[in-house]
């Protein structure tokens, strides 16, 4: 019986640890591709889009103050990335680190859906729908919108 119950501390154990595991693995590859997207841009001395970094005021200037010099579509990430622009490479670092803790909450429910935990897996359910609205649903609602 103490066998039985030794193998489960060890497997919750082992799902404690994957779980703490997805949220380093997104921390440090997002870490990774801004910082290659950083030593990228001042190789290049460019964002690879209408700014050099003769003047940091280009790099301070935001999306909505300035439309169509940065990308801010997911379309318009991928095609900077297609064409290796820093500024794309840094954008994707953030998505990463932004998408990061999504990936733990899907860890954490395939942790308790292993365990048949049913409580948590509804409660990480409520959560991963409130965190999906917040990212795809409340920018649409003209309340939010800057």
């Amino acid at each position: 019986m103490s066998n039985n119950n030794s193998n489960e501390e060890k497997n919750a154990n082992e799902m404690r640890v994957l779980v703490g595991d997805s949220l380093l693995f997104g921390v440090i590859l997002s870490t990774a591709i801004v910082a290659v997207g950083l030593i990228l841009m001042f190789v290049e001395t460019s964002t690879g889009y209408n700014c050099d970094l003769s003047s940091l005021s280009c790099l301070l200037t935001s999306v909505s103050t300035s439309p169509g010099v940065y990308p801010s579509t997911f379309t318009g990430i991928i095609q900077g990335l297609v064409q290796a622009k820093p500024y794309a490479i840094i954008e994707l670092g953030i998505i990463v680190l932004i998408a990061t803790p999504v990936v733990r909450v899907i860890t954490s429910l395939g942790v308790f859906a292993a365990e048949k935990d049913t409580k948590f897996i509804a409660i990480t359910l409520v959560v991963l729908v409130i965190l999906l609205f917040s990212f795809f649903v409340v920018p649409f609602i003209p309340l939010f919108k800057a």
